[in-house]
């Protein structure tokens, strides 16, 4: 898994090498999250859970493109039940400005999680997961806007049964007139057993919605 992961790497600093680059911007994160559950004894909150989370990403700006690398790396450990799990995840992400009407953008990334148990059945649950998307936006005339993008994830578990694929389609369209915003975006997931061995069922999640905003700024 390293060596795929220095791979990607290699390949998703290419685009930036070609053109005329800026200083690129580093930041560097640490987030913490802790949960509590009521203890049903004495009615008291304990904590039951900690998630600690470093991410490092790199963007750097290239003409009328840009380009960014996040590196994030996380645990999260249950003070009251099973499931601890660690997950390293790496993704590049590329934007290119085609004149004043067309945004294009990609992304393809890698996520290893790793689980210190095994399952129920005494199987390993550890998971490499691909995946990669495109998407673009296209200005039809100023204050509208079209967009649509198609992502892709394909998992591959150590216990075969466990290996998905699922695919990502979403649309959107924003107008302006005068002060109002209207908008509409739609998001459907198809996921898909992966190989002859998977047991994961097939199943689909479609979800619209319609927006309207006053700015009276404007």
């Amino acid at each position: 898994m390293k060596k795929s992961m220095a791979l990607l790497l290699f390949f998703a600093c290419l685009p930036a090498w070609s053109l005329d680059w800026k200083l690129p911007v580093f930041t560097l994160r640490y987030e913490a999250a802790g949960g509590e559950s009521e203890d049903p004894d004495d009615e008291t909150l304990q904590p039951s859970s900690l998630r600690n989370t470093v991410s490092l990403r790199v963007k750097e700006d290239v003409e009328s493109a840009s380009f960014g690398l996040t590196l994030r790396s996380s645990m999260k450990d249950y003070y009251l039940q099973a499931g601890d799990y660690s997950y390293l995840d790496l993704e590049h992400d590329g934007t290119f400005h085609l004149g004043e009407a067309w945004k294009l953008g990609y992304l393809m990334g890698m996520k290893g999680k790793s689980f210190p148990e095994l399952d129920w059945q005494g199987l390993p649950k550890d998971t490499l997961a691909l995946k990669a998307g495109m998407n673009a936006a296209f200005t039809v005339v100023k204050g509208t806007t079209l967009e649509a993008g198609t992502a892709g994830r394909w998992e591959l578990a150590d216990n075969a049964q466990d290996s998905l694929q699922a695919y990502v389609l979403t649309a959107g369209f924003s107008t302006r007139l005068g002060e109002w915003l209207l908008g509409a975006r739609y998001r459907g997931e198809y996921r898909l057993p992966l190989g002859s061995s998977s047991g994961v069922g097939s199943s689909t999640y479609n979800m619209g919605s319609v927006s309207l905003q006053w700015d009276p700024n404007r």
